[in-house]
């Protein structure tokens, strides 16, 4: 299920128009991801946490 309908179902963040689009994950732009662990550690605010796709990888 997507971040979109779960938004619908269990609400969601106001706005994520100012957060990074893409995803979050070890390795960054090598692995395949948009953002690497650390972007996501190092830029993304407690409002934009909910509006992002991170890697469970990031949080091991």
């Amino acid at each position: 299920m997507t971040r979109k309908h779960l938004g619908m179902i269990n609400g969601a963040a106001a706005n994520c128009n100012s957060c990074p689009k893409g995803g979050f994950g070890p390795g960054g732009s090598a692995a395949g991801y948009t953002y690497s662990c650390e972007d996501y550690y190092e830029l993304v605010t407690a409002r934009c946490s909910t509006c992002v796709i991170v890697s469970s990888a990031c949080f091991q």
